[in-house]
Order: C-alpha cells, then sequence, then structure tokens
C-alpha cells in the first residue's frame, strides 16, 4: 500500500497535472514528470512484487505473581528471495510498562530468508491483565512511497495475586460431598478422628483392633473413626470498597488477596471451588478440583478493579450461588461491607439452607481529614457498615479482619454457631 508520503505525492501531481491541462500550460503540466519519475524507481528498486514477512512476539513468563522480571521476545522472518533494508519494527507496551532493556521501536534490515530477534526487559508491573502489542512490522522501499505492514496479535501479561499460606482454617458446612477430604462427616468412614468402638468381624482391618479395650472386654474390639470429606464452596468477592479515596486501595488489594488465598487452601483440601467476582468488572469461574482450576481463578483476580456495580451483590450472589452450587453448600463472601444490602442476599441464601461465612476487611481510619464534613461523613458510613454486620451476626458466621491482622489467625478463630432463621 502507498505510504502517506506517496499520497501526498500523488495529491500534489493530480493537482499540477488537473491545473496545466485546465490552463493549457504545458510547462506547468510538464512539471508532473519529476514526481512521476519517483514512482517509476520505487516500482525499479523498490519492494519485490510479493513479500512475505512474518512477526511473531512471545512474553516470558505471561503469568507471574509480580517479583520477577518480563522478557518479550520478537522475532521477524523475511521469507522472501530479496534483502530488505528499511524495516521498522513496533512492539505497543501498556503505559505502567518502563523499559530495563531494549527498545519498543527498532528500524533494521532483514537478508533474504533471514529472521531476526529482539528482547525487550522490564519489571514485573503492579496485579493486573496488561495487552501486550500488537507487535507491527513495517516494510518500505528506499523512497518511502511504498508499505507493507504485518501484524502479530496482542498477547496477555497476567501478574496474578500470590496466595498466602493459610494454617488451621475449618469449614463447617451443611453439605459435604462424597470425596474424602478434611472436613468431619460426623458418619463413620475413612477418617482420622475416634468415633467409636464395635466389635471384630472377619474381614475387617487388623491394625483398627483396640487392643486395650479388647482385653478389657475378652473379646476382639475395632476403632471406628469419622469419615472426612470435601465440600463445595463458592468465594464471592465484593470489589465496591467506594467510601474514602486514600484507603480504598490497601482496602481492595486485601480482599483480592484474601480470595487468592482461601480459594488456594480449599483446593488444596479437595473442595470444589467457584468464584464470583462482583463490582465494575465482573466474571465468574465456576466450581471445579484441582491446581489448573487454581490457575482460572487467579487469572480472574488478576483482572480485578475496584468499583461499584451495576447489578447489587446481594442479587448476583443469590442467583449464581443456587445456579452454581448444590443445595447446603458453602458460600463464602469476603465484602468490605460498605453495601448494606447484601443483607438480604445473605438472608437468602441462608433460609435456603446454604453454609454462609462472611470475611469483613475493616477500613483503616484516615490519619487525617481534608474537612469536617468528609469526617462526618466517614463517621455515619462506618456507622452504617456496624449496622450492617450487626445484621448479618444474627444470620450467618461473621469474622471481622482488622488491617494488622494477619488472615490465618481470623479463620483460625472462626466458630459457626447454631443461629435460627427466621422467614
Amino acid at each position: 500500500m502507498f505510504t502517506r508520503k506517496a499520497s501526498l505525492y500523488f495529491a500534489l501531481a493530480s493537482v499540477v497535472l488537473v491545473l496545466g491541462l485546465f490552463l493549457q500550460d504545458w510547462q506547468l503540466a510538464s512539471m508532473v514528470l519529476p514526481l512521476a519519475s519517483l514512482f517509476f524507481f520505487a516500482n525499479f528498486w523498490g519492494l519485490p512484487e510479493k513479500l512475505e514477512l512474518v512477526v511473531d512476539h512471545q512474553i516470558v513468563p505471561n503469568d507471574s505473581f509480580g517479583d520477577e522480571d518480563i522478557a518479550v521476545k520478537i522475532t521477524v522472518s523475511n521469507r522472501t528471495g530479496h534483502s530488505l533494508g528499511n524495516v521498522e519494527v513496533t512492539e505497543n507496551l501498556p503505559g505502567v510498562v518502563t523499559l530495563e532493556s531494549g527498545a519498543s521501536r527498532v528500524l533494521t534490515q532483514v537478508g533474504a530468508a533471514e529472521t531476526v530477534e529482539f528482547s525487550l526487559g522490564f519489571d514485573s508491573p503492579i496485579r493486573g491483565r496488561y495487552r501486550i502489542g500488537p507487535l507491527v512490522a513495517r516494510a518500505q522501499d528506499p523512497l518511502g512511497l511504498y508499505l507493507v505492514e504485518k501484524r502479530s496479535e496482542a498477547e496477555i501479561l497476567s501478574i496474578i495475586p500470590r496466595p498466602e499460606r493459610i494454617r488451621g482454617a475449618e469449614l463447617r458446612p451443611r453439605h459435604l460431598g462424597p470425596w474424602p477430604g478434611t472436613i468431619p462427616a460426623r458418619t463413620l468412614g475413612p477418617g482420622t478422628e475416634f468415633y467409636s468402638v464395635r466389635g471384630y468381624v472377619a474381614g475387617d482391618d487388623p491394625k483398627r483392633i483396640n487392643w486395650k479395650v479388647s482385653a478389657k472386654h475378652r473379646r476382639l474390639m475395632l476403632n471406628e473413626m469419622e469419615a472426612e470429606r470435601v465440600t463445595d464452596v463458592m468465594v464471592v468477592l465484593d470489589t465496591d470498597v467506594s467510601f474514602y479515596e486514600i484507603a480504598e486501595a490497601e482496602l481492595f488489594e486485601r480482599g483480592v488477596r484474601a480470595a487468592a488465598s482461601v480459594a488456594s487452601l480449599l483446593l488444596r483440601q479437595g473442595n470444589r471451588v467457584g468464584m464470583i467476582l462482583q463490582g465494575e468488572e465482573r466474571g465468574v469461574v465456576s466450581p471445579a478440583f484441582g491446581k489448573r482450576h487454581e490457575r482460572n481463578i487467579l487469572y480472574l483476580l488478576a483482572a480485578a478493579k475496584p468499583g461499584r456495580a451495576m447489578l447489587s451483590t446481594s442479587y448476583v450472589m443469590t442467583l449464581l450461588a443456587r445456579l452454581m452450587l448444590p443445595a447446603r453448600a458453602q458460600v463464602l463472601i469476603i465484602s468490605p461491607l460498605l453495601d448494606s444490602t447484601i443483607v438480604s442476599g445473605v438472608r437468602d441464601l441462608a433460609a435456603a439452607g446454604y453454609s454462609i461465612l462472611v470475611l469483613a476487611p475493616s477500613p483503616k481510619e484516615p490519619t487525617r481529614f481534608e474537612s469536617e464534613q468528609e469526617e462526618i461523613a466517614y463517621r455515619i458510613l462506618m456507622l452504617e457498615r456496624s449496622n450492617t454486620l450487626l445484621a448479618l451476626e444474627k444470620i450467618c458466621t461473621v469474622a471481622h479482619w482488622p488491617a494488622d491482622i494477619p488472615l490465618s489467625t481470623v479463620l483460625r478463630e472462626v466458630k459457626r454457631p447454631r443461629i435460627m432463621i427466621r422467614v
């Protein structure tokens, strides 16, 4: 295709020719000849008639926890028999990226049937998903009149939250699946906790014989263990932290890290885990098992952004939980509780028999306020949040999470009370 320079020359030549013919001024019309000769020589010494240029780029690694450098490997291949002496390679990078090595725009030569390689390097940006590219290579003739452009589609760089190691956290859902796991099932079966003893029956495992009790009863007695199973869990992350700009980022990132950590813990325990991202950015990962599924959840959390949702959290979590979870399964809600409408959704889920745990990160109080009105607004919002907490504590288990307390400590102290639901 023509370059901008060629288009301007062509337009100039057309204007001069039309004026020359209109005015019947042949000297003016003859001024078109130098411009026409440029196009002639550009065709004679310019780009080959058939040009096959192949470009590609690869992000290494394409997902990271944010603690390593990122490299972009670029390759440009000339698969024709002619050398290209004027090739411009441009990699489009997001504004948050500051290059440590290499350049995003390079002018180079590519010989016949030759492949050239470039590399860019930069520090890992903060958690998020970033478009790297598209990569564009443009080959021009020596006079800059003709242009061939090839593109490679943008690649996604995911900086995912690193799950924290959590120990001692336990769930007590009403529904358990048929698979062995870590949650006491209050029934006989494979497990580690003692349940009862019974008489030995032919075919029982001799390793389970309780010799002390057998000696007392003068017959073989067997230990029965309490079965341990897994459950289905839906983690709901509420990203509405719109209350005070200075503290929003810290509160939001705590919620994201908590969602990643809890999901990782539950999956390691063998549970089937799903994720609902509710806020300005919405997304859903259906419940499933395994390490690959954990990665899918972390990819979803990498794209999370703070902001108020168009649809209420109450409506979304009630609808999706009922669509994706069996009755009486576990729902874990991570929310700063700045939206009081969440109470109605929790009440509906509890009435339907779901086990609900609300993890509520507490906002840090600002060190200063810009005005007295701003301080009054903050106090009113915190009072409304306290009322929301009191309402939720009458319905389900609520874990308060102050900013200076480790998440493991908060979850380890969670006890599931017996609560009567009125509907």
